[in-house]
């Protein structure tokens, strides 16, 4: 019965494939695709998929002016990292050797990322107000010693974020706490750890005379300070970084950074950076390429009352 009834079957169905195409050669319209939107499946699986993309809000955000919409998760940001700033939120390594014959290798994994926005959508260039989140780690390691890790900074933050034409500012919170290396503790058994740690409120603001160049300003609050923290830091500088007509040939760029604290007695510590750049105009994210030249206290916070003179070769990735 079996054997019988698999060809009768499969007989039938031909018959049927048979019929469709038939009727479809009398003039009967058989499309799949247009059956398909006929009966709105595409919408109903997948959605009005167009609402969600990236020129696009989120409708369930809504928006209030023509130009100025609600972003989760935007594209860039409306306050970018100081190029010459060494505790910035950023990836980088700078290799370099300081005035004491030391040669070191200074390493940041981190960045700064968007969450909200409210404002234009576009990457690069955007107006509005952003929230951000930002975090990073800044690690030295000594050459000389087998790569031994020195010391560690660890930072993490939250901001405000303002942009329209040339002028930004950002208003937030960051923590930093300091930690020393293994290893340099057991190459050093009668140093004396501290628990540098802050914990910091922080206002900032920046303008752009020309597309080119930008001025900033900075001054933080330490409403919490321990290890031989204080509570007041300033920083303040400028930048310099044209963008390529052609991005794959890059251009040139030079940054300078001055930060005082008073920890140690608002002593400067000078950065000045210059070299290459090759920056996307589209997302402004850019990696640089350069020298990098340093004197005053040093960034690293365990060790914040040493003093040294550096210069060095980096690459810098900014967001």
């Amino acid at each position: 019965m079996k054997t019988a009834w698999f060809p009768r079957g499969y007989m039938l169905v031909l018959v049927l494939s048979l019929s469709s195409v038939a009727i479809a050669q009398d003039g009967f319209a058989w499309n799949d695709a247009d059956l398909i939107e006929q009966t709105n499946f595409r919408n109903a699986v997948t959605g009005d998929i167009a609402a969600f993309s990236d020129d696009g809000c989120d409708p369930c955000l809504g928006s209030t002016a023509e130009n100025d919409q609600w972003h989760l998760l935007p594209d860039g940001l409306l306050w970018h990292s100081y190029l010459a700033a060494p505790q910035e939120p950023r990836i980088s390594t700078v290799i370099f050797g300081d005035n004491n014959d030391g040669i070191y290798w200074d390493a940041t994994v981190g960045g700064r990322v968007g969450l909200l926005r409210y404002g234009t959508g576009q990457s690069h260039g955007a107006s509005g107000w952003q929230w951000d989140l930002e975090g990073a780690v800044i690690t030295r390691l000594d050459l000389l010693h087998a790569e031994d890790v020195e010391s560690m900074d660890y930072r993490f933050g939250t901001e405000i974020t303002w942009a329209e034409g040339p002028w930004a500012m950002k208003f937030g919170y960051f923590h930093i706490s300091s930690h020393v290396g293994d290893e340099y503790l057991i190459r050093n058994p009668t140093f004396t750890r501290i628990n540098y740690v802050t914990e910091s409120w922080i206002v900032g603001g920046s303008y752009r005379p020309r597309e080119d160049m930008r001025l900033y300003g900075e001054f933080v609050n330490s409403f919490r300070a321990s290890g031989g923290a204080k509570r007041y830091q300033l920083q303040t500088g400028a930048e310099y970084t044209p963008i390529a007509k052609v991005m794959r040939r890059g251009a040139p760029f030079a940054a300078v950074n001055l930060n005082f604290r008073e920890a140690v007695d608002y002593d400067v510590s000078t950065t000045v950076q210059a070299g290459w750049s090759f920056q996307s105009p589209k997302s402004g994210r850019r990696i640089r390429l350069g020298a990098q030249y340093g004197d005053g206290p040093t960034s690293q916070f365990s060790f914040f009352q040493h003093r040294e003179s550096h210069l060095g070769l980096g690459v810098w990735f900014d967001y």
